[in-house]
């Protein structure tokens, strides 16, 4: 860990703790054991880089520190322990629920055993006590709990089966034995395997068989005979039956609870389904021809011949006994239902597969019943008309029936309007089901021309609660919305179910209106696969070729907010997109008694997770069913980002999405206490007043368009140029404001929707995207997961902690090997270690990756608040694009995106970012930088690390906040890089920490050509400008662009008040066309309007040192460049000189000069104009005159010309006389030579040792010599950063174009004798001899 710096305030024995400084980088041990090597440097560097600033300076000691680190990751665990505890305390009696629930369910099947066994010992006949056909066995039934039923059951069937033929008496005898479980009969069969496989879906397939034969003379015969049962055989004579009568009786398709059998004696003879279809044009059928083959067993003990009268039935007292005696004479097996046998006031017989030959024996039951509570026939199928209509008939006439309470029809889809006009009648009728509070018809198809009649009956009841009409064919009604209209008039409405029905837009819209009347209490609203498809927008926009599809339940959506009742919603299968996930997310966060929603199988996708998961937490939610929700749907849309807002708008209020959009943004202007004529701006047409209603929601209009800019840091943060260090803070806190902070109890009630879903993707990124997470949420995420997943939740959630640092550094610790540990700090590096008080830099950014996403949120705040404050300060606008922003080069999947700005950009989820960010506070007036002596610590630091260029770039960023540097230590930093680009990216973010920025030219003059116009374009010209020293500057700009623009006005204006020359113009036009500006550059350029649009223009500026106008420079750096300087005189810079920008004769020149007068080149100008005797000028002939009398080899050829264009460099204002002080330009040369010089010899010392290692790494062919390529590529592979072409020309003595040994060796002489001398201090012994990078 870091180990803060002992000085002299701080005594090294106190044990105080001391406060802990927020240090971006924390390793995850106290070892350091997974520290990186830019963490390790970043520990080292950190100390100095503290040591320059007091206010910065650590307090506390080593143990303090560690004390208070320690205490606070207690606390961390303590929050954790306390969420580990809540979620037992909440889950807890979950598991306890459940476990009841069994135990009440297995006591419920247990009783219903037994009573029926008691119903059957008291209803069967005595004589047949050791043979009764019991018609079912029930689903849980096991062989040891039943046996008496089981051995009637099998006592049973063998004897049906004699009776009919199929078996021989005494096989009945020989089964009439209880077989052990597991021993096979002699017949092959099991007949308890038999019986318990009834709950099967078919029947018994003895029971759909043909049962035909002719009655005994007393009209029925017996099977309960004592002697045994006998067989009867029908004679030849029977009569027959013409095909007229002989009719297919549809007896399958029972359910999976069947517990009765169909009735033998139908209106045809109980032909069963198994009869043979017969010809039409067959004249008799005769019984004779179906035994055998189309016998089936005995369904009753006895039955009645259906052309003879019935015997007259006994008056029974008792509802129980007229059941059983209709079933008596019917021949129908009774159902033992609870109801039928006295036990229950409820007739529960929910999917029990019930015909209606099972159903009319009931309805003689309701003569007698005192009290009918329910009735429920649910999913029994086969049901008609036929046996419906008498038994809601005799409801009806029954006083019972006004104890009625629910009714459930559920899925009797072979009703039709007989029965429907009957439950009509009885809703209707004062004497019907006036007590009725559920009704369940769902899955009946209604006729059309009764579906009003049935609404207005049920709209005039008086204490109907729960209705159900679920698909029952409503949408298809062009009269739904009258329908509907009539079902909201209940006012005891409390439940409905309007599911599986296809509405439109105007039937959604009403009843989002109905919704939200007054009068109406619903609590829980069932709409579930109701949406039909649509087209989006007015009726003049659905019928133009741009239509979008349309969402209609989106209208009945937005009215949600309005129904102040509801607690249950059920939306699901509506085709939901992320715009239906923001009109919820905007109705629903701020209701009051919604506690379930069901949202299932709507494909929001991952962008509409983050509405749903935004809503969730803020809103009174406690379940949410979002199953196969967000892995469909479009990943790649444009969706409304709460947490991040800003941007351009173009709304169309007559939709839905657009009006909920309208009113988010209200509510997020009123969240940061804005009005809304700060935040909306460029208005299409003027702002309208937005009210609220009672419940805190925003009136917006239904109508029209609206287009306007959204900004909500206009009038927002800190002041970027006088409070930089409040920059990071009030980031922060910005980012709080806008963010969710995710309580503990919302993160226990999404553990389900985490555990549920199978892509956890989309939660997860909704997460990181809109919430403010602690370590311990992300440590239950981790804990939830699979292991593979821990990497990918780290990576996603780590910067959700970025107010807390203690809890990234936890965070760290959940990494389960260091493979994992590296990664997320390599991918996560950027947005851990984000400097805002020092933001310049060039991004490139993964918008799908939320930490990359998260630096973009970071940076157009700051981007907006510099903006606003250049703007109170009076700047002028330097951004590239003319948008007031520090963005350049902005760059979306290699295209500029298609906005003013990337602060009124609506970013997207996905896609590579690329920009230069050039902004930031400036350094204040007179600012210290680091002491020498502490840099040269630093800097030892840094080449003792052994990092890589990369590594060395991340550690020197993240310190770039806590010093200031001089442009010479900068150029010093840069030597140790020796990678290009990351070269360039260390000056970037270095700008704007430069003390003396008049002197930046000593930083750029190391650069080659190449990396200075990268960095031009990225810095920019009106922000990289050569202000204080602009001579010698070659100027490229290109007038397309906004702030090319204004860099020439600055030039020009320059230009003409110091009287300057612009060599060397040229001006290339809009058409291609080149203008060479003979006559010279127009001075209206001087003014940005007469500019031109298009083309480029370059020049070089010259001018004479005593024309030099500092005043007017400064001024145009503090006005335009936006830095703040003392007061400067001419000796207060240090003027200086680009190799790159002077020609080699010039630089053989200065050698020439240097060698003779050792160093004292002025000397040498009092040589030329004569000594005493001169004008304090060099005319071009005293020039001439001096040159010829030198004697070097490189000038032998065109030797005039040479030193003629030597002379026309010096003079700089072209009068053909050279001053002193453009003389003194030489000595700005000769001193960035021999800078150049010291720093190739250091280079060589600390890379390679010495200068001969050097030499034979470089001299590859071993001919002796090194030449210009060998210098370049050896230079070039071992990372040298500087202008190699001009050494090698100083080096190479002879001029051939080649250097030898005695010329390589002469680097240790002369110009490096200085770098030798500061070498000698840093230990060169302790430098690590490096091959190569």
């Amino acid at each position: 860990m870091w180990k803060p710096v002992q000085t002299e305030e701080v005594n090294p024995e106190a044990e105080g703790e001391g406060p802990l400084y927020p240090i971006p980088i924390l390793q995850p041990d106290v070892q350091g054991q997974l520290a990186t090597a830019e963490e390790r440097l970043f520990d080292k560097l950190l100390p100095l880089a503290l040591k320059t600033q007091a206010k910065w300076m650590p307090r506390g000691t080593r143990r303090g520190r560690f004390k208070a680190l320690l205490h606070k990751i207690i606390s961390a665990r303590q929050r954790l322990r306390c969420l580990r505890s809540v979620l037992n305390t909440l889950l807890g009696p979950r598991e306890r629920d459940v476990t009841s629930q069994l135990n009440a369910i297995a006591a419920t099947k247990k009783l219903r055993r037994e009573q029926v066994k008691r119903f059957f010992m008291n209803y069967r006949p005595a004589q047949v006590s050791s043979q009764l056909p019991v018609g079912q066995v029930m689903e849980d039934m096991a062989y040891k709990h039943c046996k008496p039923l089981l051995e009637t059951q099998c006592r049973f069937w063998p004897a049906a089966e004699t009776a009919a033929g199929n078996r021989a008496n005494d096989e009945l005898r020989s089964s009439a034995a209880l077989p052990e479980p597991g021993e096979r009969q002699r017949s092959g069969r099991s007949w308890i395997g038999r019986g318990a496989r009834e709950r099967k879906t078919q029947r018994w397939q003895m029971a759909d068989k043909l049962r035909s034969g002719k009655t005994s003379r007393e009209g029925h015969w017996d099977v309960r005979s004592a002697s045994g049962l006998q067989h009867f055989q029908p004679s030849s004579s029977s009569r027959s039956v013409k095909n007229s009568t002989i009719r297919k009786v549809e007896l399958g398709g029972m359910g999976s609870k069947s517990t009765s059998l169909p009735s033998l004696h139908s209106k045809y003879g109980g032909l069963g389904k198994s009869l043979v279809e017969v010809d039409e044009d067959v004249e008799d059928f005769p019984f004779e021809a179906t035994a055998e083959s189309r016998v089936g067993p005995a369904m009753a003990t006895t039955f009645t011949e259906v052309w003879k009268p019935a015997p007259p039935a006994q008056k029974s007292a008792g509802p129980t006994s007229r059941y059983m005696t209709a079933c008596e004479r019917g021949g129908i097996l009774p159902t033992p239902l609870d109801f039928i046998t006295g036990g229950s006031s409820t007739l529960d017989a929910a999917n029990w597969a019930l015909a209606d030959c099972d159903i009319i024996p009931v309805a003689t039951m309701f003569r007698s019943v005192p009290e009918v509570k329910e009735v429920d026939l649910s999913q029994n199928t086969l049901l008609t008309d036929k046996s419906l209509v008498p038994l809601l008939q005799k409801m009806k006439r029954n006083p019972a029936c006004a104890t009625l309470t629910r009714l459930s029809l559920r899925q009797c889809v072979r009703l039709r309007e007989k029965a429907i006009q009957e439950i009509i009648n009885l809703v209707e009728s004062s004497s019907g089901l006036s007590n009725l509070k559920i009704l369940d018809v769902s899955g009946i198809p209604f006729p059309v021309r009764l579906q009003l009649d049935f609404c207005l009956a049920l709209g005039e009841h008086s204490n109907l609660e729960n209705l159900h009409l679920a698909d029952v064919g409503l949408g298809s009604n062009p009269v739904a919305k009258q329908c509907l209209e009539a079902l909201f008039r209940c006012n005891t409405l409390l439940a409905l179910d309007l599911s599986w029905n296809a509405f439109g837009d105007e039937v959604f819209g009403a009843i989002g209106a109905y919704v939200s009347q007054p009068h109406v209490h619903l609590r829980s609203l069932s709409l579930s696969n109701c949406s039909s498809a649509g087209t989006e927008g007015t009726d003049q926009d659905r019928q133009s070729e741009q239509a979008k599809p349309f969402k209609p339940v989106n209208l009945m959506l937005e009215c949600l907010s309005k129904a102040k009742s509801l607690t249950y919603l059920d939306i699901s299968i509506n085709r939901l997109d992320l715009t239906g996930a923001l009109i919820l997310e905007d109705a629903l966060s701020r209701h009051r008694s919604l506690t379930e929603l069901d949202v299932s199988r709507n494909p929001f996708g991952s962008l509409g997770a983050h509405s749903l998961m935004r809503m969730y937490a803020v809103s009174r939610l406690e379940r949410l069913h979002c199953i196969e929700s967000f892995d469909v749907g479009n990943a790649r849309g444009e969706a409304f980002q709460v947490s991040n807002p800003e941007g351009v708008y173009a709304l169309n209020l007559s939709l839905p999405y657009h009006r909920s959009i309208l009113r988010m943004l209200l509510k997020y202007c009123k969240r940061l206490s804005l009005s809304p004529k700060q935040a909306f701006t460029d208005c299409s047409s003027n702002l309208p007043s937005f009210s609220e209603d009672e419940d805190g929601i925003f009136q917006v209009p239904s109508s029209g368009r609206m287009s306007f800019t959204f900004s909500s840091t206009r009038s927002l943060g800190p002041e970027m140029y006088q409070e930089p260090d409040r920059i990071p803070q009030a980031l922060t806190e910005r980012l709080e404001m806008t963010k969710i902070p995710l309580r503990m109890d919302k993160a226990v009630l999404m553990v389900p929707i985490f555990e549920s879903l199978q892509d956890k993707l989309p939660l997860i990124d909704a997460l990181a995207q809109n919430f403010l997470l602690d370590y311990s949420h992300i440590e239950l995420l981790c804990n939830l997961g699979k292991a593979m997943m821990v990497q990918t939740i780290l990576l996603r959630l780590l910067h959700t902690t970025y107010s807390c640092q203690l809890g990234r550094y936890m965070c760290n610790l959940l990494a389960s090997t260091k493979a994992q540990y590296y990664q997320v700090r390599q991918r996560a590096m950027l947005s851990l270690t984000l400097t805002p008080s020092n933001p310049s830099m060039h991004y490139s950014l993964l918008m799908g990756e939320a930490c990359d996403f998260f630096i973009v949120e970071g940076l157009r705040v700051l981007d907006r608040w510099e903006t606003n404050t250049a703007a109170r300060l009076g700047y002028m606008d330097i951004s590239q694009r003319g948008n007031q922003s520090q963005v350049r080069n902005e760059l979306f999947e290699g295209r500029r995106p298609s906005c003013r700005s990337i602060c009124d950009w609506k970013l997207p989820l996905y896609g590579k970012l690329e920009f230069d960010f050039v902004g930031g506070p400036r350094p204040p007036a007179g600012v210290e930088p680091m002491q020498e002596d502490l840099f040269q610590k630093f800097f030892q630091d840094l080449m003792h690390s052994r990092c890589g260029p990369w590594q060395q770039l991340q550690a020197l960023r993240t310190l770039a906040p806590y010093f200031y540097l001089t442009s010479s230590q900068l150029r010093e930093l840069l030597g140790a890089i020796w990678d290009s680009e990351a070269r360039i990216q260390l000056f970037h973010i270095f700008y704007y920490r430069l003390a003396d920025i008049w002197n930046v030219k000593v930083c750029r003059a190391r650069f080659s050509s190449a990396e200075f116009d990268v960095l031009m374009e990225r810095l920019g010209p009106t922000k990289f400008f050569p202000y204080i020293q602009p001579e010698q500057a070659m100027i490229e700009l290109d007038f397309s662009v906004h702030d090319h623009k204004l860099a020439l006005t600055v030039l020009m204006a320059l230009y003409q008040k110091e009287g300057a020359f612009l060599a060397e113009p040229r001006y290339i036009r809009e058409d291609g066309t080149q203008d060479e500006l003979v006559t010279g550059v127009p001075r209206a350029w001087a003014r940005y309007s007469d500019l031109p649009r298009a083309g480029n223009f370059r020049a070089k500026y010259l001018v004479a040192p005593e024309k030099r106008n500092l005043k007017t420079r400064m001024e145009f750096l503090s006005t335009v460049g936006r830095w703040k300087t003392p007061a400067l005189k001419q000796e207060d810079v240090e003027w200086w000189s680009i190799l790159s920008d002077v020609s080699l004769d010039i630089i053989r020149f200065i050698e020439l000069l240097d060698a003779k007068y050792v160093g004292d080149l002025k000397q040498a100008f009092r040589d030329i104009d004569g000594d005493g005797s001169g004008n304090g000028g060099i005319s071009l002939h005293e020039f001439e005159e001096y040159c010829d009398r030198l004697e070097d080899s490189r000038f032998a050829k065109n030797r005039r010309e040479r030193f003629r264009a030597i002379f026309r460099h010096l003079d700089a204002t072209q009068e053909g006389n050279v001053s002193l002080q453009e003389w003194a330009y030489l000595e700005t040369v000769k001193a960035e030579l021999d800078r150049q010089t010291n720093e190739l010899y250091s280079f060589i010392l600390w890379h390679f040792g010495g200068l001969e290692k050097a030499w034979k790494t470089w001299e590859k062919n071993l001919d002796g010599v090194l030449s210009q390529d060998e210098w370049s590529e050896g230079l070039e592979q071992a990372g040298y950063f500087g202008a190699c072409a001009e050494l090698f020309s100083i080096i190479d003595q002879k001029g051939d174009g080649v250097i030898t040994h005695a010329e390589f060796s002469r680097i240790r002489t002369g110009h490096a004798a200085e770098a030798f001398g500061r070498l000698s201090a840093v230990k060169l012994s302790e430098f690590p001899l490096i091959k190569g990078r």
